[in-house]
């Protein structure tokens, strides 16, 4: 145990001059400049990770079976093929009024 005066005050730290920011300022630039320059260099190998959900079959599938076969809707209606509707159409023709309303 030493009696010798040993004093707490310690001297306020000096806030950094221009040339310490400025050498900070200039070496984080070229830090920086060099991650920059480097990056394109750095061998990158893309994996790929599939993404678990619904695919493009999930919306097609139904649908041209929809378009492709006979059946009841949900409202009660009945639908038919396509191509078969489409041939009806050739064979009868479209529907026309017998009393059509002139144009505007």
């Amino acid at each position: 145990m030493s009696y010798r005066y040993q004093s707490s005050y310690q001297p306020a730290r000096r806030a950094p001059g221009a040339i310490q920011i400025m050498s900070g300022l200039l070496v984080t630039f070229v830090v920086v400049s060099l991650l920059v320059m480097l990056a394109g260099r750095v061998p990158f190998v893309p994996s790929v990770t599939p993404i678990a959900g619904p695919t493009y079959k999930d919306y097609v599938l139904p649908a041209r079976e929809l378009l492709t076969s006979y059946g009841y809707t949900l409202e009660g209606n009945v639908h038919i093929p396509i191509d078969r509707a489409m041939d009806l159409i050739a064979e009868r023709g479209l529907p026309t009024r017998s009393n059509p309303s002139p144009t505007p």
